[in-house]
């Protein structure tokens, strides 16, 4: 087994202060689930119009899969994922059943307390003052692994009734992600299945982390470049892949040079592992060469990362990194706390080594006060 320097570990704790301040707060994500509770009861009542369909409501994405992040713009708001099954002839007209989950929810909007409702391509939008929920129909298909749906989209480029598994793509994902203890027991019938409880971020693995990481560099460096995200669950997916570090550093640049190789290819085709039928990457990139520029962005991500962990640079150049990679207020807030606790520790005489594979917020040295030795960022399995 690989065993981490002081430095390394110095740098990892660093990182994972970083990835605190990206996360939704407790609130925020109380908030969240208030909104689901409410639509869920609704939806289940006999004035929304729908106990005849039988729906089926369940979180799906990051916020099934606890990687969702908080926006870093205050111009942007956070976005939850919902799947609404119902028993309808799954070959109806899409346009015809985004119109009747609109309506329906329009029926309840003083109850729901949303302050928009808008009709997307494939789902239906409530707005609320810092979030919205995408509330997507669906219908079960019968014969077919469980949770795999059939979808209304009315873009008029895409199939009308696309199949897809978001459930199934979330089991593998925590499988291959999260640690085992954490990983509720889902029932096959999803609607007995609760919203997963909020995890705090000293308690997820490093590759958890190293994905929110990522999701925050993506959005700061398509933002500025003008080019279009990869998609959250493409993203996952391919992050999911990687070969793992050993520290959250090394699996961060492990991950986003994984990610920058795949997504390089001609003819992108990524499937979602739990259903072949879905593929994940077929609405990205929408503009062409977004794939090559992320993929250069990754690259840009992992020498930062190189250049972070070097011996000889100031600190007010790491913080610069820092900010310039995740933003200003989560590089500045994580930095400080980093500084402090590595201050508080240098005095007492304390260090407690962490722990492989997972983040342990214990442990820091200041980074001048010791030499640091030549990096391994090679992405190297854990042995």
């Amino acid at each position: 087994m690989l065993h981490s320097t002081p430095v390394d570990r110095y740098y990892d704790d660093l990182l994972a202060d970083v990835a605190r301040r990206i996360q939704l707060t407790p609130t925020a994500y109380k908030e969240a689930v208030g909104h689901f509770d409410a639509v869920s009861r609704y939806l289940d009542e006999h004035e929304s119009g729908f106990p005849a369909y039988s729906p089926v409501i369940y979180p799906q994405g990051s916020f099934r899969m606890g990687s969702t992040i908080s926006a870093y713009d205050d111009r942007e708001d956070y976005d939850i994922d919902l799947l609404l099954e119902l028993a309808l002839d799954p070959q109806s007209d899409p346009e015809a059943v985004l119109r009747l989950v609109a309506r329906s929810l329009e029926q309840g909007k003083g109850r729901l307390k949303f302050t928009t409702c808008e009709i997307k391509k494939r789902c239906v939008t409530l707005g609320y003052a810092n979030m919205h929920l995408d509330v997507t129909p669906a219908v079960l298909v019968p014969f077919r692994d469980p949770r795999v749906i059939t979808i209304f989209d009315r873009h008029p480029q895409r199939p009308d009734h696309a199949l897809a598994n978001p459930e199934g793509f979330a089991r593998w994902f925590d499988g291959r992600v999260r640690p085992r203890s954490v990983i509720a027991t889902r029932a096959t019938r999803a609607q007995v299945v609760p919203v997963p409880e909020q995890t705090p971020a000293e308690h997820k693995l490093d590759r958890l982390l190293a994905i929110q990481l990522l999701k925050r560099f993506r959005d700061i460096r398509c933002d500025r470049g003008g080019y279009d995200r990869c998609p959250s669950v493409l993203l996952s997916c391919l992050a999911a892949q990687a070969p793992q570090g050993t520290g959250l550093v090394t699996d961060l640049r492990s991950t986003a040079l994984h990610v920058a190789r795949e997504v390089s290819v001609a003819n992108l085709r990524v499937e979602n592992p739990a259903c072949r039928d879905d593929v994940l990457s077929d609405r990205w990139p929408r503009k062409s060469g977004s794939n090559h520029r992320f993929a250069a962005d990754l690259v840009f991500l992992a020498e930062r990362l190189d250049e972070l962990a070097r011996a000889d640079g100031t600190q007010v150049r790491k913080l610069d990194i820092l900010k310039d990679l995740f933003g200003e207020n989560a590089a500045r807030g994580g930095f400080q706390q980093a500084l402090d606790r590595a201050a508080a520790q240098s005095r007492s005489g304390q260090f407690a080594a962490g722990k492989t594979g997972a983040v342990s917020f214990a442990g820091a040295v200041p980074a001048g006060s010791v030499a640091a030795p030549t990096h391994r960022f090679y992405g190297e399995p854990a042995r």
